[in-house]
């Protein structure tokens, strides 16, 4: 109770500082539905060529599109800005004023901020989700809804485990926004099936920056493509990068000499 408390206090702080710049919340509606336009444009004009693209017809083709609107939202809304201002602090001295707190490290540096306009990107995946299950036959029983916010789930987890490791690397680097772009650029190729890239692309999107287990895997789960074993995997993954990752960040802390040090 005390943790949740405390979230709520920073959640409400965070809200309230970025209500001073609404005109940046019309402006990111824009820029998503004009990315989204972009990319349903250049997946139709796919399809007017081939019915599938290794097993995916256009309605799941759109709900991995959705997938990856709804992650992208979540990311940058909770995960992202939190992760970025730990960075920020490594490099200018203050992350140990952060380590001073009566609290777990881990848990202020990874829910202190909330960027409420990028839930934006959360509504658009939200809204393709129910415009392409309810109009193009795609039948979602209860059993893959649950999945399918089962492997979400899964998801966001390994997505900030991924990004805790990457943060605590800083201890010793410093400076990684090369790395950051990088997993971005692997991110955005989520938007499409993992099936029609190389097998070596397909491998690096699977086990070096998993966006398959990212954006795929709840993807097939809303479209009823997912099978009882991969989803046992994806759990597994989320479960083993959570500890690993948290096991890192304490490894990490134990090196770390700040500013007073």
């Amino acid at each position: 109770m005390r943790l949740l408390k405390l979230l709520a206090v920073f959640y409400r702080t965070s809200i309230q500082t970025d209500m001073e710049y609404r005109a940046d919340f019309y402006t990111r509606i824009l820029a998503s539905l004009l990315g989204l336009l972009t990319t349903v444009g250049s997946l139709s004009i796919a399809y007017t060529y081939v019915p599938t693209l290794k097993g995916w017809t256009f309605s799941q083709a759109l709900v991995l599109l959705a997938v990856y609107y709804l992650m992208d939202g979540l990311i940058e809304m909770f995960i992202a800005p939190n992760m970025r201002e730990v960075m920020v602090k490594v490099r200018d001295g203050t992350l140990d004023f952060l380590l001073l707190k009566p609290v777990s490290a881990q848990f202020i540096a990874s829910f202190r901020t909330l960027n409420i306009w990028r839930i934006v990107n959360v509504l658009v995946g939200l809204g393709l989700s129910l415009y392409t299950v309810g109009n193009l036959s795609l039948a979602v029983g209860w059993g893959e809804a649950l999945l399918f916010a089962v492997t979400l789930a899964c998801g966001i987890v390994v997505v900030y485990s991924f990004w805790l490791v990457l943060v605590t690397l800083t201890f010793w680097f410093v400076k990684i926004d090369n790395v950051e772009q990088l997993v971005w650029q692997a991110f955005e190729a989520g938007r499409y099936p993992v099936e029609i890239y190389p097998n070596w692309l397909r491998s690096a999107l699977t086990y070096a920056i998993p966006v398959a287990f990212i954006i795929t895997v709840p993807a097939q789960a809303l479209a009823g493509r997912l099978d009882e074993g991969t989803a046992l995997v994806a759990a597994a993954v989320a479960c083993l990068a959570a500890a690993g990752s948290s096991a890192f960040w304490r490894f990490g802390l134990r090196h770390y000499t700040g500013a007073s040090a």
